[in-house]
């Protein structure tokens, strides 16, 4: 694994305006967004990602787990972990955690549509896509200095777009 993302559902590849929904009747998955993480994923090599959203809670044959890894996996997307946090406020300390439990991992990007306190590691915040819950489609770098993985997988996201 040299190239991972970790990956917010929520306001990343749906938003209040999907119509779609899971069993439970939660927002479901765009194909479109999914469809451009893919497109982006494999531009730049990456071998997966790892769940830091909320859906990360559901056990493995819950049927709206099962609905995202269907999803997920008809874009050829795989799951290759998820974070484990104390509290669910701490998502930036579970990446922290993953990251060092998994040296393998060489380069990242992290896609959410909340800021929580990843401001607080460097490491992170460079790497820090900010979608605003408006979808994977409007990420876009706060930190100012973002790493190489962050601007490139950004133009991926952005050519993969194109119509």
């Amino acid at each position: 694994m040299s190239f991972v993302v970790f990956l917010d559902i929520d306001g990343v590849l749906n938003t209040r305006t999907t119509c779609e929904r899971t069993p439970s009747y939660y927002h479901g998955v765009d194909d479109s967004r999914a469809e451009l993480l893919s497109k982006a994923m494999k531009t730049v090599g990456a071998s997966g990602v790892v769940l830091t959203t909320d859906w990360k809670t559901l056990k493995e044959d819950d049927e709206d787990f099962i609905y995202l890894k269907r999803k997920l996996g008809k874009q050829g997307i795989y799951i290759l972990g998820k974070t484990e946090e104390k509290r669910a406020s701490d998502r930036e300390e579970g990446v922290k955690d993953y990251l060092e439990e998994h040296p393998e991992i060489d380069e990242f990007v992290i896609l959410d549509d909340n800021k929580f306190d990843f401001d607080r590691y460097d490491n992170l915040w460079e790497r820090f896509l900010f979608t605003d819950g408006r979808g994977i489609e409007n990420a876009v770098d706060l930190s100012g200095t973002p790493r190489v993985e962050a601007i490139v997988f950004l133009d991926a996201i952005k050519e993969a777009d194109k119509p």
